[in-house]
């Protein structure tokens, strides 16, 4: 008994496990799920089939309890302040329809996702923002934007340095942020930590506006 809850515990970790490095690596968290037909077993899959023979038990019973593992865990991180409701309910209605945990997603992260997202979300205010701290206008930055320029090349001709470009990018992702936490889009605990995601990849923001305004134009 003792190792069939050891299992049970160590089987329900590895699922938030696979389940985090599946659907929180897997881009914005809203997007609509896109699914494949597998040819062959996945890991995951492998893994859970040898899960269930060594608890004794069938691979459904060993589902619906990684099911209610799952929605603690969750629960508890909005009981802990790192996701919102609202997060919580499209992390389970996503694992539920795209059957995230037998290993079909791949991706670049959840929270990266919530981060964009929400940027996104509050384009307006960046570009209004960004477009200040450059001295320029807001319909003259998008302009340069959907040319293919990036921010780096906008900063350079406006004659500011790199410096002064993350400075400015950061101040307005986080006011972009801020609002986001005050409407309660994003949690306090995620504010604090994209503001250090960022503060610690100064490239991010760049990227992402030159990748959405570039593939507008085309």
């Amino acid at each position: 008994m003792k190792k069939k809850m050891l299992l049970i515990g160590g089987g329900s970790a590895l699922l938030f496990l696979c389940m985090a490095f599946g659907a929180f690596f897997a881009g914005p968290l809203m997007a609509s799920a896109h699914s494949t037909t597998p040819t062959a077993s996945t890991p995951c899959q492998q893994y859970q089939q040898n899960l269930a023979n060594s608890l004794h038990v069938s691979t459904s019973t060993l589902h619906q309890d990684q099911v209610a593992a799952r929605e603690a865990i969750v629960a508890q991180e909005v009981k802990d302040g790192q996701l919102t409701q609202a997060q919580a309910n499209a992390i389970d209605k996503r694992l539920e329809a795209s059957q995230a945990y037998s290993g079909k997603h791949q991706g670049i992260g959840l929270q990266r996702g919530i981060l964009r997202q929400t940027l996104k979300g509050s384009e307006s205010t960046l570009l209004d923002q960004i477009a200040s701290g450059l001295h320029l206008s807001t319909a003259q930055l998008q302009s340069d934007l959907q040319q293919g320029q990036t921010l780096h090349q906008i900063a350079k001709a406006q004659k500011v340095t790199e410096s002064q470009l993350h400075t400015i990018v950061l101040n307005a992702a986080d006011t972009a942020l801020s609002q986001a936490q005050k409407a309660g889009t994003i949690t306090a605990a995620q504010e604090s930590r994209f503001t250090t995601y960022l503060k610690n990849h100064p490239g991010v923001v760049n990227r992402w506006l030159h990748h959405d305004f570039a593939k507008a134009k085309k």
